[in-house]
């Protein structure tokens, strides 16, 4: 048996930090790290998620974590601001498709033109 990797918490936070700016992939900070375990920088992101930020100081990863935590509230947020959005889009279509047939309905019935005139001056 392999003797067990050990990496310090401080080199955990540091690598969880530099996975979350986007430097790399959980992937390439494995190997760039020559870190064993698959899933074990993906455990640390959920373990650091609940730091407590008095004993680190301010941690920019914690406050991350925390509002990707909080992704779903926004996006309901805005799934139910799409959704007034779009009955406001149809609403605006329908009034649109009224005003259409009102000037249809004007020339065929009175012979009166209300559609818009090109070149006029």
């Amino acid at each position: 048996m392999k003797p067990r990797q050990i990496i310090q918490e401080s080199t955990k936070l540091k690598i969880v930090q530099e996975v979350l700016r986007g430097e790399f992939t959980k992937e390439q900070a494995r190997r760039i790290y020559k870190i064993k375990g698959k899933s074990s920088v993906l455990n640390w992101m959920r373990k650091y998620a609940g730091i407590d930020q008095r004993s680190y100081g301010v941690d920019p990863t914690s406050q991350l974590l925390k509002e990707m935590m909080k992704e779903p509230e926004n996006t309901q947020k805005l799934k139910a601001r799409i959704k007034e959005l779009e009955n406001e889009l149809n609403l605006a279509r329908l009034k649109s498709r009224a005003y259409q047939i009102m000037v249809e309905k004007a020339k065929k019935d009175y012979g009166i033109d209300l559609g818009k005139k090109h070149g006029a001056k």
